[in-house]
């Protein structure tokens, strides 16, 4: 097997096999293309520095940019401030900062150990070929999560144990091939429970227990079916190294119109976008220190350029809007299968499979069963949330716009996953800060431009890997500075007249073009 970090990821792959199929199946890494399916995978590229192979779980940084691991990085190096009769523009800083620009890569911080090909892992232990996880342990071949025990080949997890191959999913508990669940435990090849457990091929319900294809079983009769079809899939995942997804089961199934006995009545809310372009434009002045002309609108082609893509689509029961994001496989799900979360709700509570046909049900045919439930919410919404437009899955959040999720956020817009946030615009996997455009992976930023993997910066702009980086610009691999540009201390004067030249050039381009050519991504592009 190899490494310790492997040794004891395989003893964890074992025991989550055991709980899940009833025995163990082998070698996990005779899985790995099956576990790495349909996720984001992990990007290995070669250190600029050593030659040596580095973990990147972000895949946007620039062809043609030089790499770096993590361990590699010399944060007390010290570099000599630049000659500012040659800056000019944005082009002359980066020419001027280019030798200094590494990408990281290979990122672990904080009390984390035994973590192998992986990045963006923080306080966590036994992680193998996984990226952006915090405080978990025991994952292999999995993306994106928080405070998760033995999961394998998932996407977007919190609080979660035993699972494998699962999607967008809380507090779960031993579950295979679960998609968009909370609260909930020993599912299989289900979408959109809630506090449910003991279920199977099951779709939108809410509390329930024993039941498979939507139908309500007693405990015994649940298990004796239960464990047959666990049997085959064990069978087939030991022979194949492989089992269909969800989605493979239903893909060729043909499709009927879902029949709601009373179509729900959803109130219309109206959105009012006059908060949303005020913040907005509030938020340009504290940065660049002038509002920008026209709407957000105009700018959407720029705030969206590195946040994750949205489509709108059609519900199959009654033709009202639905959106889906391209995160946690959301745009695997069927397009011709969608409903709406009021829509999919009454129709999992209606529809279900007749008893005959759990009876009969077998792996190689189970798509025939369950074609006629097989329908898939991508919205949710929890708590108290106002003035929420195009966002389809909020939480305790206010005046936000075309982003998802907005988890304990206000003032958002154009945005992937703004956590307790406000004034954030263009942005990626924020949390805890306010008044950013275009910063991504951070946490913690305050009036900040172009910023990516950072944490407790103010005032600085096209900055990646920096820590304690205040009113600084083009700072790449360092922390506590102040002042600086090209990761080298200019002192308050200095840097503020090339500061007010960078702003000028911004809001020019900006306004003439509604777009910005450079970004934290393109920036250190060698050419």
């Amino acid at each position: 097997m190899g490494t310790t970090c492997m040794q004891t990821i395989q003893r964890r792959w074992d025991a989550a096999c055991k709980v899940l199929f009833k025995r163990e199946l082998g070698d996990i890494g005779e899985y790995a293309k099956w576990l790495t399916h349909n996720n984001e995978p992990i990007i290995h590229r070669k250190s600029s520095v050593t030659g040596k192979d580095v973990a990147y779980a972000i895949s946007a940084y620039g062809e043609g940019s030089k790499w770096i691991g993590f361990d590699e990085i010399d944060f007390g190096k010290s570099y000599p401030p630049l000659n500012l009769n040659e800056i000019k523009d944005i082009d002359s800083i980066a020419q001027a900062v280019r030798e200094r620009i590494y990408y990281a890569g290979s990122v672990i911080l904080g009390n984390s150990g035994e973590v192998e090909k992986s990045s963006n892992i923080s306080d966590s232990f036994f992680m193998h070929e996984t990226g952006k996880f915090g405080d978990c342990k025991y994952l292999a071949f999995s993306t994106l999560g928080r405070l998760c025990d033995s999961c394998f080949g998932c996407n977007g997890i919190g609080e979660s144990q035993f699972c494998i191959k699962s999607y967008e999913t809380f507090k779960e508990k031993r579950c295979f091939e679960f998609w968009m669940g909370q609260n909930s435990s020993d599912c299989y090849y289900s979408h959109n429970l809630s506090s449910c457990s003991d279920c199977m091929f099951c779709f939108s319900l809410k509390n329930r227990r024993n039941s498979i294809g939507n139908l309500e079983l007693e405990p015994e009769k649940y298990r004796r079916i239960k464990d047959s079809l666990v049997f085959q899939l064990a069978s087939e995942l030991e022979q194949k190294k492989e089992a269909p997804s969800l989605i493979d089961i239903v893909g060729g199934v043909p499709l009927a119109k879902p029949l709601l006995p009373n179509m729900p009545k959803e109130t219309k809310k109206e959105g009012n976008m006059m908060p949303i372009e005020g913040e907005f434009a509030k938020t340009c002045e504290i940065l660049f220190g002038k509002r920008l002309p026209g709407r957000i609108d105009d700018y959407s082609e720029w705030l969206s350029r590195r946040v994750r893509k949205s489509e709108q689509h059609l519900s199959a029961a009654s033709g009202k809007t639905v959106r889906r994001w391209d995160y946690c496989n959301y745009f695997l799900l069927p397009k011709n299968r969608l409903l709406t979360q009021a829509e999919a709700l009454a129709f999992g509570e209606s529809a279900r499979i007749s008893d005959k046909e759990a009876e009969g049900l077998t792996m190689e045919a189970v798509g025939r069963a369950i074609g006629k439930l097989a329908f898939f919410s991508t919205e949710y919404e929890e708590g108290t949330n106002t003035n929420i437009i195009e966002c389809p899955t909020p939480t305790q959040s206010a005046n936000s716009y075309r982003s998802s999720p907005v988890v304990y956020s206000k003032h958002c817009a154009y945005s992937f996953w703004p956590r307790s946030c406000e004034h954030v615009y263009g942005c990626n996997a924020m949390f805890d800060s306010e008044f950013c455009i275009h910063c991504y992976h951070s946490v913690k930023l305050k009036r900040c431009f172009e910023m990516d993997t950072c944490r407790d910066c103010t005032d600085s702009m096209f900055c990646h890997n920096c820590e304690n980086v205040h009113e600084s610009m083009f700072c790449f691999n360092v922390k506590n500075l102040r002042y600086a540009i090209g990761n080298a201390e200019l002192g308050r004067e200095k840097y503020l007249q090339v500061k007010g030249l960078v702003h000028r050039k911004i809001l020019k381009q900006l306004g003439q073009r509604r777009n910005l050519e450079k970004d934290i991504y393109n920036v250190g592009m060698q050419k």
